[in-house]
């Protein structure tokens, strides 16, 4: 096959993008959150070609976690997921930058490290952190977008990218629109990541395989490489 190009680790991607991949190279993100939707986020946008990248998270990888979190396996077990996902993110190329914050986000979180933030990912799944993630955004004008429901689904074709006021049917999506409104939040301005796919069963332990929070995931990573090279829908 002729090359078109030269073969770099970038090189399929400025295939496709052409001078619009430049405009990620300078690109500061934020991951909240980097289980089950949130894992798969970073890798995604390093290999797209971000650079610069702060992760937020207080947990640490369990054997439970391994059958749909594709960014961990058994030697990651116990470790911290900043940690792990850093080791993770350097093995795919050096000229990264990481920050890592292994901590809650909660109302005591110092939310200014968002202010020079390109675009932020919320895929947390405390409502309470959620809204208060999501004031702070929409309030400052900071690019994001936020993971739904995606527990006890399975069907991966389900999932869209929309804006809250437009969503039904997800429990969690109810809630935490009510929450905005009375935040006073402008709803139509608050994208996310949404599966219409009704949940295939409930209980206190939420059920999960890979294909849905993965694909929610790559939804989110995908809507934010148009936001960051000004294509987005």
């Amino acid at each position: 096959m002729q090359k078109i190009l030269s073969d770099d680790f970038d090189s399929r991607s400025k295939l496709l993008l052409g001078d619009d991949f430049n405009k990620l190279i300078d690109k500061k993100i934020t991951v909240c959150g980097i289980g089950g939707v949130g894992s798969i986020i970073p890798l995604s946008m390093v290999r797209s070609g971000v650079k610069d990248l702060t992760l937020i998270d207080f947990d640490t990888v369990d054997i439970t976690n391994l059958n749909r979190q594709m960014a961990y396996d058994l030697t990651d077990i116990n470790k911290r997921k900043v940690d792990a996902m850093e080791e993770k993110l350097i093995n795919l190329r050096k000229d990264i930058l990481v920050k890592k914050y292994f901590t809650k986000l909660d109302s005591s979180f110092d939310f200014s490290i968002f202010d020079n933030q390109d675009f932020v990912f919320d895929c947390i799944d405390d409502i309470e952190a959620k809204v208060i993630l999501i004031k702070y955004l929409t309030v400052h004008n900071i690019p994001f977008v936020s993971s739904l429901g995606m527990g006890n689904r399975l069907d991966s074709t389900k999932i869209t990218i929309t804006t809250i006021n437009k969503t039904t049917g997800d429990p969690l999506a109810r809630k935490l629109r009510h929450l905005l409104k009375e935040n006073e939040v402008d709803l139509s301005k608050v994208p996310v990541s949404f599966s219409s796919e009704n949940p295939m069963r409930n209980g206190k332990i939420i059920s999960s395989m890979v294909f849905v929070p993965n694909s929610s995931g790559l939804a989110m990573a995908s809507f934010a490489i148009k936001t960051l090279i000004n294509k987005g829908e």
